[in-house]
Parts: structure tokens; C-alpha cells; sequence
């Protein structure tokens, strides 16, 4: 079976406000841009979402987006929104998450 593969549209601004949030709270980032997946011949796609890896200290945090409004921790279970993220982030640095 045959697929063909196009970036999903990303937000740069968006990017560029996790970015942001990372460098005030000395994290470092890293983007990997999402992908739709569309089977020729059917009409089934299977979207891929964009991916931030945070690093913070020990931690390793993953963030799946869709758009700004499809925020999520690690997986689809567990939304999140842009200033929870950066409440975590903070208390990573203050030392007040120990999870």
C-alpha cells in the first residue's frame, strides 16, 4: 500500500512563545515538525502531531501539538495549556516538583 506524507502546518508563533518560555526558565527545546499520512487510494490519513522535547534539569518533558488550542503532556490523555506548562516549568526549577 502506497502513502504520501505532507508537513502539518505549524503556528510560529506559537513556537516561538514555548521558546520563549524555555529560555526564561533556563530549558532548552527542540521541535520536530508534525506529519499528515494519507493511504492513496483510501480515505484514510493518520495526522502526526508536531512535537516540542523539553529539557529542564533531570527532566525530560514531551508536549504533542495539534495547534495552540491541542496541547498535550507526553500523550493525548493529559492536556495541557500554555501556562500550566509554564507553572511546571517553574516549579521544576524552583525544586517544588518531585515527580
Amino acid at each position: 500500500m502506497d502513502f504520501k506524507m505532507k508537513n502539518l502546518i505549524k503556528d510560529e508563533n506559537f513556537e516561538k512563545r514555548i521558546e520563549i518560555t524555555c529560555a526564561m526558565n533556563s530549558a532548552k527545546c527542540e521541535f520536530i515538525e508534525g506529519k499528515i499520512i494519507v493511504l492513496d487510494n483510501t480515505n484514510i490519513s493518520f495526522i502526526e502531531p508536531h512535537k516540542v522535547i523539553i529539557r529542564i534539569k533531570s527532566y525530560k518533558l514531551l508536549v504533542l501539538y495539534f495547534d495552540k488550542e491541542n496541547l498535550f503532556l507526553y500523550d493525548r490523555t493529559m492536556p495541557i495549556t500554555i501556562s500550566k506548562l509554564i507553572t511546571l516549568l517553574k516549579a521544576i526549577v524552583s525544586g517544588e516538583y518531585n515527580g
